[in-house]
Protein backbone atom coordinates (compact mmCIF):
# COMPACT_ATOMS: atom_id res chain seq x y z
CA UNK A 1 0.00 0.00 0.00
CA UNK A 2 2.81 2.39 0.95
CA UNK A 3 4.69 1.56 -2.27
CA UNK A 4 1.56 2.28 -4.31
CA UNK A 5 1.19 5.69 -2.63
CA UNK A 6 4.84 6.52 -3.28
CA UNK A 7 4.46 5.58 -6.95
CA UNK A 8 1.44 7.87 -7.27
CA UNK A 9 3.35 10.71 -5.56
CA UNK A 10 6.29 10.25 -7.93
CA UNK A 11 3.91 10.35 -10.90
CA UNK A 12 2.40 13.61 -9.67
CA UNK A 13 5.84 15.14 -9.12
CA UNK A 14 7.01 14.08 -12.61
CA UNK A 15 3.81 15.36 -14.16
CA UNK A 16 4.23 18.71 -12.38
CA UNK A 17 7.87 18.94 -13.47
CA UNK A 18 6.92 18.16 -17.09
CA UNK A 19 4.17 20.81 -16.99
CA UNK A 20 6.56 23.31 -15.44
CA UNK A 21 9.18 22.53 -18.09
CA UNK A 22 6.54 22.82 -20.83
CA UNK A 23 5.43 26.23 -19.54
CA UNK A 24 9.02 27.44 -19.30
CA UNK A 25 9.68 26.25 -22.83
CA UNK A 26 6.55 28.00 -24.04
CA UNK A 27 7.63 31.23 -22.35
CA UNK A 28 11.11 30.99 -23.88
CA UNK A 29 9.63 30.30 -27.33
CA UNK A 30 7.20 33.19 -26.91
CA UNK A 31 10.03 35.49 -25.84
CA UNK A 32 12.07 34.41 -28.86
CA UNK A 33 9.12 35.08 -31.17
CA UNK A 34 8.64 38.54 -29.66
CA UNK A 35 12.37 39.23 -30.03
CA UNK A 36 12.41 38.06 -33.66
CA UNK A 37 9.29 40.14 -34.40
CA UNK A 38 10.88 43.19 -32.79
CA UNK A 39 14.07 42.71 -34.79
CA UNK A 40 12.07 42.23 -37.99
CA UNK A 41 9.96 45.30 -37.27
CA UNK A 42 13.09 47.29 -36.52
CA UNK A 43 14.69 46.18 -39.77
CA UNK A 44 11.66 47.01 -41.90
CA UNK A 45 11.90 50.01 -44.19
CA UNK A 46 8.83 52.07 -44.98
CA UNK A 47 8.91 53.28 -48.58
CA UNK A 48 6.97 56.27 -49.88
CA UNK A 49 6.97 56.36 -53.68
CA UNK A 50 6.53 59.71 -55.40
CA UNK A 51 5.72 61.65 -52.23
CA UNK A 52 3.50 64.70 -52.47
CA UNK A 53 5.06 68.08 -51.67
CA UNK A 54 4.44 71.79 -51.96
CA UNK A 55 5.90 72.64 -55.37
CA UNK A 56 7.59 75.99 -55.82
CA UNK A 57 7.49 77.80 -59.15
CA UNK A 58 10.56 77.00 -61.21
CA UNK A 59 11.42 74.08 -58.92
CA UNK A 60 14.33 71.97 -60.15
CA UNK A 61 14.19 69.37 -57.38
CA UNK A 62 11.65 66.55 -57.52
CA UNK A 63 11.39 63.87 -54.79
CA UNK A 64 10.74 60.46 -56.30
CA UNK A 65 11.11 58.07 -53.36
CA UNK A 66 11.69 58.17 -49.60
CA UNK A 67 12.88 55.20 -47.53
CA UNK A 68 12.42 55.39 -43.76
CA UNK A 69 14.18 53.09 -41.29
CA UNK A 70 15.68 53.31 -37.82
CA UNK A 71 19.15 53.79 -39.29
CA UNK A 72 18.63 56.33 -42.07
CA UNK A 73 16.27 58.43 -44.14
CA UNK A 74 17.08 57.86 -47.80
CA UNK A 75 15.73 60.48 -50.20
CA UNK A 76 15.79 59.89 -53.97
CA UNK A 77 15.48 63.17 -55.87
CA UNK A 78 15.77 64.23 -59.49
CA UNK A 79 17.68 67.44 -60.13
CA UNK A 80 16.74 68.93 -63.49
CA UNK A 81 20.12 70.51 -64.19
CA UNK A 82 19.20 71.51 -67.71
CA UNK A 83 16.65 73.90 -66.23
CA UNK A 84 18.81 75.65 -63.65
CA UNK A 85 22.06 75.14 -61.82
CA UNK A 86 21.86 73.63 -58.34
CA UNK A 87 24.68 73.43 -55.85
CA UNK A 88 23.09 71.34 -53.12
CA UNK A 89 24.71 73.49 -50.45
CA UNK A 90 21.63 73.08 -48.24
CA UNK A 91 21.59 69.29 -48.23
CA UNK A 92 19.72 68.64 -45.00
CA UNK A 93 16.20 67.70 -44.02
CA UNK A 94 14.14 69.21 -41.22
CA UNK A 95 11.17 67.83 -39.30
CA UNK A 96 9.36 69.47 -36.37
CA UNK A 97 11.99 72.20 -36.19
CA UNK A 98 14.95 69.82 -35.95
CA UNK A 99 17.53 69.31 -38.70
CA UNK A 100 18.94 65.95 -39.76
CA UNK A 101 22.32 65.98 -41.47
CA UNK A 102 23.44 64.38 -44.73
CA UNK A 103 25.58 61.29 -44.08
CA UNK A 104 26.41 60.11 -47.60
CA UNK A 105 25.01 59.83 -51.11
CA UNK A 106 25.71 59.41 -54.78
CA UNK A 107 24.81 61.07 -58.07
CA UNK A 108 23.48 59.01 -60.99
CA UNK A 109 23.32 60.92 -64.30
CA UNK A 110 20.63 60.26 -66.90
CA UNK A 111 20.20 61.47 -70.46
CA UNK A 112 16.88 61.43 -72.33
CA UNK A 113 15.42 59.50 -69.39
CA UNK A 114 18.08 56.75 -69.46
CA UNK A 115 20.82 56.12 -66.91
CA UNK A 116 24.33 56.88 -68.16
CA UNK A 117 27.00 54.29 -67.38
CA UNK A 118 30.43 55.89 -66.98
CA UNK A 119 31.67 59.02 -68.74
CA UNK A 120 29.76 59.30 -72.02
CA UNK A 121 30.16 61.64 -74.99
CA UNK A 122 26.79 62.47 -76.55
CA UNK A 123 26.66 63.74 -80.14
CA UNK A 124 24.49 66.85 -80.54
CA UNK A 125 23.25 69.03 -83.38
CA UNK A 126 21.72 72.48 -83.07
CA UNK A 127 18.97 74.19 -85.08
CA UNK A 128 21.53 75.54 -87.51
CA UNK A 129 22.70 72.00 -88.28
CA UNK A 130 26.02 72.47 -86.51
CA UNK A 131 27.34 69.34 -84.85
CA UNK A 132 28.72 69.26 -81.35
CA UNK A 133 29.08 67.03 -78.33
CA UNK A 134 28.15 66.88 -74.67
CA UNK A 135 30.28 65.10 -72.08
CA UNK A 136 28.23 63.52 -69.32
CA UNK A 137 30.14 62.41 -66.26
CA UNK A 138 29.29 58.97 -64.91
CA UNK A 139 28.08 58.00 -61.44
CA UNK A 140 30.03 59.54 -58.58
CA UNK A 141 29.71 60.16 -54.85
CA UNK A 142 27.54 63.17 -54.12
CA UNK A 143 29.59 66.18 -53.07
CA UNK A 144 27.75 68.81 -51.04
CA UNK A 145 28.31 72.23 -52.52
CA UNK A 146 29.09 70.96 -56.03
CA UNK A 147 27.51 73.19 -58.67
CA UNK A 148 25.45 71.30 -61.23
CA UNK A 149 25.77 73.30 -64.43
CA UNK A 150 23.20 73.65 -67.18
CA UNK A 151 23.18 70.53 -69.37
CA UNK A 152 20.53 68.44 -71.06
CA UNK A 153 20.73 65.74 -68.42
CA UNK A 154 18.91 65.03 -65.19
CA UNK A 155 20.90 64.06 -62.13
CA UNK A 156 19.34 61.50 -59.83
CA UNK A 157 20.63 61.97 -56.29
CA UNK A 158 20.32 59.24 -53.67
CA UNK A 159 20.98 60.95 -50.34
CA UNK A 160 21.32 59.27 -46.93
CA UNK A 161 20.34 61.45 -43.97
CA UNK A 162 20.18 60.83 -40.25
CA UNK A 163 16.98 58.90 -39.39
CA UNK A 164 13.80 60.84 -38.81
CA UNK A 165 11.71 60.10 -35.71
CA UNK A 166 9.10 57.37 -36.07
CA UNK A 167 6.22 59.82 -35.68
CA UNK A 168 7.40 62.21 -38.44
CA UNK A 169 4.71 62.86 -41.03
CA UNK A 170 6.53 65.37 -43.26
CA UNK A 171 9.85 67.11 -43.70
CA UNK A 172 11.49 70.02 -45.51
CA UNK A 173 14.37 69.35 -47.91
CA UNK A 174 16.84 72.16 -47.29
CA UNK A 175 15.72 75.41 -48.89
CA UNK A 176 14.37 73.63 -51.96
CA UNK A 177 11.28 71.62 -51.00
CA UNK A 178 8.60 72.31 -48.46
CA UNK A 179 6.28 69.87 -46.72
CA UNK A 180 7.36 66.59 -48.30
CA UNK A 181 4.60 64.26 -47.13
CA UNK A 182 5.40 60.88 -45.59
CA UNK A 183 1.73 59.90 -45.50
CA UNK A 184 -0.01 60.62 -48.76
CA UNK A 185 1.13 59.84 -52.30
CA UNK A 186 -0.10 61.04 -55.64
CA UNK A 187 -2.71 58.83 -57.19
CA UNK A 188 -0.80 58.23 -60.40
CA UNK A 189 -3.97 58.15 -62.46
CA UNK A 190 -5.35 60.57 -65.01
CA UNK A 191 -8.21 62.70 -63.75
CA UNK A 192 -11.61 62.93 -65.38
CA UNK A 193 -10.36 66.01 -67.22
CA UNK A 194 -7.28 64.21 -68.58
CA UNK A 195 -7.90 61.87 -71.51
CA UNK A 196 -5.66 59.26 -73.09
CA UNK A 197 -5.50 59.34 -76.89
CA UNK A 198 -5.24 56.37 -79.22
CA UNK A 199 -2.25 56.42 -81.57
CA UNK A 200 -3.48 57.73 -84.96
CA UNK A 201 -2.86 55.70 -88.12
CA UNK A 202 -0.46 58.15 -89.74
CA UNK A 203 3.13 58.36 -90.90
CA UNK A 204 5.57 60.43 -88.83
CA UNK A 205 5.42 63.17 -91.50
CA UNK A 206 1.63 63.52 -91.13
CA UNK A 207 1.42 62.69 -87.44
CA UNK A 208 0.77 66.22 -86.07
CA UNK A 209 -1.81 66.88 -88.78
CA UNK A 210 -3.54 63.64 -87.74
CA UNK A 211 -3.58 64.73 -84.09
CA UNK A 212 -5.16 68.08 -85.05
CA UNK A 213 -7.74 66.26 -87.21
CA UNK A 214 -8.99 64.46 -84.08
CA UNK A 215 -10.50 67.77 -82.95
CA UNK A 216 -12.37 69.28 -85.93
CA UNK A 217 -13.29 72.94 -85.51
CA UNK A 218 -10.98 73.30 -82.49
CA UNK A 219 -7.72 75.15 -82.00
CA UNK A 220 -5.14 72.52 -81.02
CA UNK A 221 -2.05 73.25 -78.91
CA UNK A 222 0.46 70.37 -78.97
CA UNK A 223 3.19 70.07 -76.33
CA UNK A 224 6.08 67.60 -76.79
CA UNK A 225 7.54 66.87 -73.36
CA UNK A 226 9.04 64.21 -71.06
CA UNK A 227 8.83 63.42 -67.37
CA UNK A 228 12.59 63.86 -67.00
CA UNK A 229 12.72 67.23 -68.80
CA UNK A 230 12.90 70.20 -66.41
CA UNK A 231 12.14 72.92 -69.00
CA UNK A 232 9.16 70.85 -70.24
CA UNK A 233 7.60 70.69 -66.80
CA UNK A 234 8.39 74.33 -66.12
CA UNK A 235 6.57 75.24 -69.34
CA UNK A 236 3.59 73.09 -68.34
CA UNK A 237 3.36 74.86 -64.98
CA UNK A 238 3.66 78.31 -66.60
CA UNK A 239 0.89 77.43 -69.05
CA UNK A 240 -1.44 76.43 -66.19
CA UNK A 241 -2.95 79.91 -65.65
CA UNK A 242 -3.31 80.37 -69.43
CA UNK A 243 -5.30 77.15 -69.66
CA UNK A 244 -7.56 78.35 -66.85
CA UNK A 245 -8.20 81.67 -68.62
CA UNK A 246 -9.06 79.83 -71.85
CA UNK A 247 -11.24 77.25 -70.13
CA UNK A 248 -14.53 76.72 -71.92
CA UNK A 249 -13.23 78.03 -75.26
CA UNK A 250 -12.66 76.00 -78.42
CA UNK A 251 -9.05 75.08 -77.67
CA UNK A 252 -7.64 71.72 -76.63
CA UNK A 253 -4.23 70.92 -75.18
CA UNK A 254 -2.44 67.74 -76.26
CA UNK A 255 0.65 66.40 -74.50
CA UNK A 256 2.90 63.94 -76.33
CA UNK A 257 5.81 61.92 -74.99
CA UNK A 258 7.61 58.65 -75.65
CA UNK A 259 8.95 55.61 -73.81
CA UNK A 260 11.87 57.57 -72.34
CA UNK A 261 9.24 58.74 -69.85
CA UNK A 262 8.69 55.68 -67.62
CA UNK A 263 5.03 54.75 -67.76
CA UNK A 264 4.49 54.89 -63.99
CA UNK A 265 6.05 58.39 -63.81
CA UNK A 266 4.07 59.51 -66.84
CA UNK A 267 0.73 58.32 -65.47
CA UNK A 268 1.45 60.00 -62.14
CA UNK A 269 2.50 63.25 -63.81
CA UNK A 270 -0.53 63.59 -66.07
CA UNK A 271 -2.95 63.24 -63.15
CA UNK A 272 -3.23 67.00 -62.53
CA UNK A 273 -2.65 67.94 -66.20
CA UNK A 274 -5.98 68.61 -67.86
CA UNK A 275 -5.95 67.87 -71.56
CA UNK A 276 -5.24 64.92 -73.85
CA UNK A 277 -2.24 62.63 -73.48
CA UNK A 278 -0.37 60.14 -75.64
CA UNK A 279 2.76 58.12 -74.91
CA UNK A 280 4.18 56.57 -78.07
CA UNK A 281 7.04 54.24 -78.91
CA UNK A 282 10.50 55.79 -78.99
CA UNK A 283 11.09 54.36 -82.46
CA UNK A 284 8.14 56.35 -83.86
CA UNK A 285 8.96 59.43 -81.76
CA UNK A 286 12.50 59.61 -83.14
CA UNK A 287 11.16 59.62 -86.70
CA UNK A 288 9.02 62.73 -86.19
CA UNK A 289 10.14 65.49 -88.59
CA UNK A 290 10.55 67.99 -85.75
CA UNK A 291 13.55 66.00 -84.54
CA UNK A 292 15.36 66.06 -87.89
CA UNK A 293 17.44 69.08 -86.82
CA UNK A 294 17.42 68.78 -83.05
CA UNK A 295 16.28 66.22 -80.52
CA UNK A 296 15.60 68.99 -78.03
CA UNK A 297 12.35 69.32 -76.11
CA UNK A 298 10.04 70.92 -75.24
CA UNK A 299 8.60 71.66 -78.67
CA UNK A 300 5.21 73.17 -79.41
CA UNK A 301 2.77 73.18 -82.31
CA UNK A 302 -0.40 75.21 -82.78
CA UNK A 303 -3.15 74.38 -85.28
CA UNK A 304 -6.08 76.62 -86.18
CA UNK A 305 -9.72 75.57 -86.52
CA UNK A 306 -9.20 74.44 -90.12
CA UNK A 307 -6.41 72.02 -89.18
CA UNK A 308 -3.64 74.26 -90.49
CA UNK A 309 -0.35 74.51 -88.60
CA UNK A 310 0.29 78.14 -87.64
CA UNK A 311 3.11 77.82 -85.11
CA UNK A 312 6.09 75.63 -84.28
CA UNK A 313 8.43 76.58 -81.46
CA UNK A 314 11.38 74.84 -79.82
CA UNK A 315 12.04 75.58 -76.15
CA UNK A 316 10.17 77.52 -73.50
CA UNK A 317 11.65 80.90 -72.56
CA UNK A 318 10.49 83.52 -70.05
CA UNK A 319 7.19 84.99 -71.16
CA UNK A 320 6.51 82.24 -73.71
CA UNK A 321 3.13 81.57 -72.10
CA UNK A 322 1.99 85.11 -73.01
CA UNK A 323 3.09 84.59 -76.61
CA UNK A 324 1.24 81.27 -76.79
CA UNK A 325 -1.88 82.79 -75.26
CA UNK A 326 -1.89 85.61 -77.83
CA UNK A 327 -1.48 83.16 -80.71
CA UNK A 328 -4.25 80.89 -79.39
CA UNK A 329 -6.64 83.84 -78.96
CA UNK A 330 -5.84 85.00 -82.48
CA UNK A 331 -6.60 81.51 -83.81
CA UNK A 332 -9.86 81.42 -81.88
CA UNK A 333 -11.05 84.55 -83.69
Amino acid sequence: MKNSIKREQRKLVCSAERENFRLKGKKILLSMCVLVSAIAAQAQTRVIVNPAYDEQEGEVIEPMRVELSDTATIVHVNVHCNFSGWSGTNAWIEAAGKRYALKSGRRIPTYMGREVKGDTLIATINKAGEKGSLLIKGEEPFVEGKHYVNTSQTDSLILHFEPLPADATEFDFGDNLRRVSLIRSRTGEATADSHLLVMPDATPELFFDAIAAMFPGKVVFIDLWATWCGPCKWGIRKMGPVKEELKGKDVVFVYLTDESSPEANWRRSIGPMTGYHLRMSSSFWNKLPCFAETKGIPQYYLYDRTGKQILHQIGFSDGAELHFKAEIEKALQ
